[in-house]
């Protein structure tokens, strides 16, 4: 009975040419178009590490699920068509193994709202609300972009991805007492990811921030920014493969021990990545803005000065 070498198989078949010889597609800035969907511009992305991962559909992974998803589709099952692809791939002669049956996991908890709520507390948002978004530096443009809104008791913030919500952070409002003290909270469900990730399918350079107000002033600003969804320390390593095609990273976390540490944790999982640190006596993003008339153009020279 024959091994399968993972990493031999891996390292005999580069994704890169798996993709483009099963697709008749050629590589172009590390993207293709997604083969798995109607995509009519390039959205797959293909990673050094020889991952890939489609941001138009969600689907992902290695050059295993690769194959696997073309020849079987969405019922692509990785245990029990490991052996077929490996098999392929590797032009193994292998005795199938009887398959281990997995404990089920109890189901993650799923958002109960959608888009229509999420456009519901933009559209129905009362001016005195909306006020509260200019009172910190955002755009009648970037209120709209980013469907911020107010649900009766807090202010909302929905994270989107291709105009889906995967989670709604909410803002206490100071003259509301909800019977929680916390400053934010987020809805059931909400899962941790990247904040106004869309801009990444395209981006040259993005600066990284640590909250979803500090992005989007940079953002209406006509500076790539993201966030994470979970605050400083929430940074996963997995969301580097998401940067691999940007060129230029750069970090920009508030300016205290949480957020330093953060950028630090940004820093190790993409090593190319580079920290900028906030003028002294500066918090966050937010003050950076209030403060200074000058906040755009002192961004834009310290990421060309490299920090």
């Amino acid at each position: 009975m024959a091994t399968i070498d993972v990493a031999a198989i891996k390292a005999a078949h580069p994704i890169e040419s798996v993709i483009e010889r099963m697709t008749g597609q050629r590589i172009e800035r590390n993207k293709i178009c997604c083969p798995f969907h109607d995509d009519g511009s390039p959205s797959l992305h293909v990673y050094e590490d020889g991952g890939w991962k489609c941001f138009g559909c969600g689907l992902g992974g290695d050059v295993f699920s690769f194959v696997g998803y073309l020849r079987h589709g969405l019922q692509y099952d990785s245990s029990a068509h490991f052996i077929e692809i490996a098999s392929s791939l590797g032009d193994l002669e292998i005795t199938p193994q009887p398959a281990r049956i997995a404990k089920p996991k109890p189901p993650k908890p799923q958002m109960n709202i959608g888009l229509d709520a999420v456009v519901g507390w933009h559209d129905n948002m009362p001016a005195s609300r909306r006020a509260y978004w200019h009172s910190r530096g955002l755009t009648d443009q970037t209120i709209s972009e980013f469907m911020l809104g107010f649900d009766g008791q807090r202010y909302t913030i929905p994270s989107l991805y291709r105009l889906q919500p995967f989670g709604v952070k909410r803002r206490k409002a100071a003259d509301i007492d909800d019977g929680n003290e916390a400053k934010y909270t987020s809805l059931y469900g909400s899962r941790v990811g990247i904040f106004n990730s869309d801009t990444l399918l395209s981006a040259e350079y993005v600066v990284i921030c640590e909250g979803e107000i500090d992005a989007m002033l940079l953002h209406q600003s006509g500076i790539r920014a993201v966030s994470s969804t979970g605050g400083a320390g929430s940074w996963k390593d997995a969301w580097a493969q998401f940067f691999t095609h940007i060129e230029r990273v750069f970090v920009l976390y508030d300016n205290d021990e949480p957020g330093r540490l953060g950028a630090k944790k940004i820093q190790a999982s993409i090593r190319r990545a580079q920290v900028l640190t906030l003028p002294e006596g500066v918090k966050d993003v937010g003050e950076l803005f209030e403060k200074s008339a000058d906040a755009v153009d002192w961004v834009r020279h310290t990421m060309g000065s490299g920090g």
